[in-house]
């Protein structure tokens, strides 16, 4: 099946079903790009993985990044005080430090949500912010 001129598609099932995902395709392709930076974490069986994606798109997989305003600075940061050998406290504790000097404002739980997902999701609440 055709999506476009230049992207064509093979199917197998029920036809129905794949034109109503072709014609998602189609709809979603013509939106414009989203602009957002997302940093993506997980945990599983082989320890914790941190995924960076940029606003085209593309994708790398990284062991400490900063995203948003200010995060130029804080990735050099970053990549001079993180090293694979800290544990979950000292790892906090840089980041949060890093934070409070790159952002121009004070660190409250109003501006900023932090989470770890080590072994499971965490959203800290507004008390372990502050503490």
């Amino acid at each position: 099946m055709e999506i476009d001129e230049h992207i064509g598609c093979a199917m197998s099932g029920l036809i129905a079903d794949a034109r109503t995902l072709v014609e998602h395709a189609r709809v979603e392709t013509q939106s414009r790009p989203f602009g957002v930076s997302l940093l993506i974490a997980g945990h599983d069986e082989n320890g914790t993985s941190l995924y960076y994606t940029d606003p085209s798109g593309t994708f790398w997989q990284c062991n400490a990044k900063a995203i948003g305003s200010g995060s130029e600075g804080a990735d050099s940061s970053l990549q001079e005080q993180y090293n694979k050998d800290l544990t979950l406290q000292e790892a906090e504790t840089i980041a949060l430090s890093i934070l409070k000097q790159v952002m121009e404002e004070k660190v409250t739980p109003n501006n900023v949500d932090i989470a770890r997902v080590a072994p499971t999701y965490h959203l800290y609440t507004p008390s372990e912010v502050e503490a």
